[in-house]
């Protein structure tokens, strides 16, 4: 894999939040990939915290992937960025 320049998101401050979901609904990641018509590494990728961008239209197509097949399954919630990744500073890694 080329080298970015960018830290995975784990290692700044994002903590990932896609393995709950996915429990929630009854979603493999795989799963997910095929019906958000996204690649199954960035599902992957998101799920393990090794993302080092995304773009918002994917963030996008997931979410809206998510509050679909919830609605489809009876959930009465609503699906947003945070059933992805949520941010915390604290766990930020360090640069040196």
């Amino acid at each position: 894999m080329a080298e970015t320049g960018y830290k995975p998101m784990k290692d700044s401050g994002f903590i990932p939040i896609l393995p709950k979901t996915l429990e929630e609904i009854g979603l493999t990641r795989n799963g997910l990939a095929v019906e958000a018509k996204v690649r199954p590494a960035s599902i992957t990728d998101l799920y393990n915290g090794e993302t080092r961008t995304v773009h918002f239209e994917t963030l996008q197509t997931i979410i809206d992937t998510l509050n679909r097949l919830g609605f489809e399954k009876g959930l009465s919630r609503r699906f947003t960025i945070e059933d992805i990744f949520t941010y915390d500073a604290r766990t930020k890694k360090s640069s040196e």
